[in-house]
């Protein structure tokens, strides 16, 4: 007993120096609801013209955690200064007292309710019963759980909101800011605590823990039950936190455990999505003109707050293969969508430093939105965005062309040394060719003037299987692969990274 009085005196000190800068009580309710019980209390007291009370113990679940030393703490402070009063009080469990304070501590949702007796000693009687409630908060839940189980290794108690389960869930109402309310709860041995979250708007949404314990979290949408993600110690410490782009009036789980099914602790629990005045959206893209080669692009300066995102809309004029990229020092992350909302390829570090780039085919008249973020949450700074074609009439088609598919794969011998060009940054070569002799064969992609082509080979059998591919192979950017091949037909598909091919390349496969 001595041990538990030790460590609940050093709780309430830690806790209540953490407030000390504070000239307003971290619970103002629970005070006045402490100062309003002493009154009834006194006024019970020269009713009865006690003489000698006790104040005694107030429970919560059979136990005594922090809150019970600090809701008595502050009763016998009220009683003790009330002036002219005719009674004495003793302290601890003394014998000759006449009158006990005894109480027990009720949750109920989001509200704790006290309920008082003051009990006559000499037959049991009661002669007076009291009820205080106020507003939980994350310090009063703290007090209250966090030590409810005091030198043992596991804790018992449970919170307002249980039982919940996916079919019956707690609704979580999305706040818009990261200074959004905690919901407190609790989890017991092998507990899962079930969180319904409906956005009122398309955005990105973070959902986290806050807390000592290890906690594990996941995301599900709620009508499929499809798992959206997951997540162990994305938060602070042991805490886990999810960011994930949600659609307005889709309904989302959010799933909370102990990272182990032994974990039980107190926790908070919230989830925000961060509305910035003026913020564009999938509704409200900024509406951007494609430009044609990247010196002629036009740049959209924007800057990223914490949390936010940008959407711009690009509507092509023609077909081909689009760059889409930013620029500066933030570290940016990109995702491409159709018009239906299906997230056609993403990127995060493809561009220069930090920067994001897609490279995607696109058709004209067709709606692209690209949603430009930060890497996580907390990243903040300015950039730039732009889109592009290639410039046209660079080079101009090679005599194998047709030749963007297999069907359409032109004949090379080998030991034969062909040069083609891309006339085009989208444009692909398929080539056919025939082994008759099994054995290790070379096969080369590089440019005509230099090995600074970045070109792209990927070999297929006569099934279309890819069985190898390559990137930078050779030299320089030229791609190359050393393969031991059977007898049969393969075909090989050349395609080319740069965003504008200058010079055209060669192609040859040898025996090794």
């Amino acid at each position: 007993m001595k041990k538990l009085s030790i460590f609940v005196f050093i709780f309430i000190f830690i806790i209540s120096a953490s407030y000390s800068q504070n000239t307003e009580s971290p619970v103002p309710q629970m005070d006045e609801a402490v100062r309003n019980l002493a009154r009834e209390i006194h006024a019970k007291l020269v009713e009865t013209r006690a003489e000698k009370i006790v104040i005694g113990q107030f429970t919560f679940q059979g136990s005594q955690p922090p809150f019970s030393t600090y809701w008595v703490n502050q009763l016998t402070s009220e009683l003790v200064n009330i002036p002219r009063r005719n009674y004495t009080i003793l302290s601890g469990n003394a014998a000759d007292a006449g009158w006990t304070v005894i109480g027990e501590i009720i949750q109920a949702a989001d509200i704790i309710r006290v309920y008082t007796r003051l009990i006559r000693s000499s037959d049991r009687a009661i002669e007076g019963s009291f009820q205080s409630s106020f507003q939980r908060n994350e310090f009063i839940n703290n007090m209250i759980f966090q030590a409810s189980a005091a030198g043992s290794s596991t804790a018992t108690g449970t919170d307002p909101w249980e039982p919940d389960s996916w079919d019956s869930p707690v609704t979580f109402t999305i706040g818009t800011s990261a200074n959004t309310p905690l919901m407190n709860r609790f989890l017991t041995e092998g507990d899962e605590d079930f969180f319904l979250l409906v956005p009122e708007r398309d955005g990105r949404l973070t959902i986290e823990t806050t807390g000592n314990i290890d906690t594990f979290m996941h995301l599900y949408n709620y009508d499929t039950s499809e798992e959206l993600d997951s997540d162990d110690d994305g938060g602070q410490g042991l805490n886990a936190r999810i960011v994930h782009n949600v659609r307005a009036g889709t309904r989302y789980l959010a799933v909370v455990r102990g990272y182990s099914s032994s974990i039980t602790g107190a926790y908070g629990f919230r989830a925000f999505l961060i509305v910035r005045e003026g913020a564009t959206s999938f509704e409200n893209p900024i509406s951007y003109e494609i430009g044609i080669g990247e010196s002629n692009v036009t740049t959209v300066n924007r800057t990223l707050q914490q949390g936010d995102e940008d959407f711009f809309l690009l509507i092509p004029q023609r077909d081909g293969r689009l760059t889409i990229k930013t620029t500066g020092r933030t570290d940016t992350y990109m995702e491409l969508f159709d018009a239906e909302r299906e997230l056609l390829a993403e990127d995060d570090d493809s561009g220069q430093n930090t920067n994001a780039r897609i490279r995607y085919n696109v058709r004209a008249g067709s709606r692209y939105i690209v949603l430009v973020r930060g890497y996580s949450t907390s990243t903040t700074g300015s950039y730039g965005f732009r889109s592009f074609f290639p410039e046209a009439g660079l080079l101009s088609a090679d005599e194998y062309e047709p030749d963007d598919e297999p069907s359409l794969a032109k004949l090379i011998r080998i030991g034969e040394t062909q040069t083609r060009t891309f006339h085009s940054a989208d444009d692909i070569d398929w080539i056919r060719f025939q082994i008759t002799n099994a054995g290790r064969y070379v096969i080369n992609a590089r440019g005509v003037n230099n090995n600074r082509l970045d070109t792209y080979i990927e070999l297929f059998d006569s099934n279309l299987n890819l069985i190898a591919e390559d990137d930078d192979g050779g030299d320089g950017l030229s791609a190359r692969l050393s393969i031991n091949l059977g007898v049969g037909t393969y075909y090989l598909k050349v395609w080319c990274l740069d965003e504008e091919p200058n010079q055209a390349y060669t192609v040859n496969i040898s025996a090794q």
